[in-house]
């Protein structure tokens, strides 16, 4: 959350084998090039499954046909535990891929993470709370992601990241285009004004909370 994560790639697994006198270093360098390419591999796999997979949703005719074909209730399935593969070669690949910089973050950029993240939260909790953020912001769980892509990738500048947050933000922006178009747009009912505070007072709170635990969570402490 405004902190580069590519701080957690600093210090590569120590190898033992690469302390013996038997290893040569041509052997290292192999071994090291192989291990990073593995390493992306398994990050582009993971993306790949899990954008591939929410891709669907924006086909509808598509996706009608695959659960006419496999029913709806095995449909869901199947895109779940897809899903859910994908985030976890995303997560595997992240927490082993080698720091390749891209650009240098600018000073501000912490700044800008810690202002955007609280907003990020609170769009992603308005999205499953009745409010009236809704009557303005159509899809507010899409907004959200999309915030915190851009929050993530203006204090990371390496390979990896880029790959991540960009591919998140991109799918958000895909994704809101999708929605508006497959179905008309809708004014929510007016919400009572305490809704709001609600979702402000839980959208502020898991900030704080993932603010706090971020280095434990991510491997990555936030800057300030």
């Amino acid at each position: 959350m405004g902190l580069p994560l590519n701080s957690c790639y600093l210090l590569p697994a120590f190898d033992y084998d690469i302390c013996s006198p038997t290893v040569h270093t041509g052997q290292v360098r192999r071994r090291t090039k192989k291990k990073t390419k593995t390493n992306m591999i398994i990050l582009l796999s993971g993306l790949a499954l899990f954008f591939g997979i929410h891709a669907i949703p924006m086909f509808p005719s598509f996706k009608a046909s695959l659960q006419s074909r496999f029913g709806a209730m095995r449909f869901k399935g199947i895109y779940s535990l897809i899903a859910l593969a994908g985030f976890a070669l995303i997560l595997l690949g992240m927490s082993r891929a080698e720091f390749r910089p891209i650009f240098t973050p600018p000073a501000w950029a912490p700044m800008i993470a810690n202002l955007a993240m609280p907003v990020a939260f609170c769009l992603l909790v308005a999205a499953y709370a009745p409010n009236n953020f809704r009557r303005v912001i159509r899809n507010p769980m899409l907004s959200g992601i999309l915030v915190w892509a851009f929050a993530h990738l203006v204090t990371n500048g390496d390979l990896a990241s880029i790959l991540l947050f960009g591919l998140f933000g991109l799918y958000a922006i895909i994704d809101i285009i999708s929605v508006n178009r497959r179905s008309p747009a809708e004014t929510p009912a007016r919400q009572p004004l305490f809704k709001d505070l609600i979702v402000l007072v839980i959208g502020f709170a898991a900030f704080w909370a993932v603010r706090y635990f971020h280095a434990a969570l991510f491997g990555v402490p936030v800057v300030v």
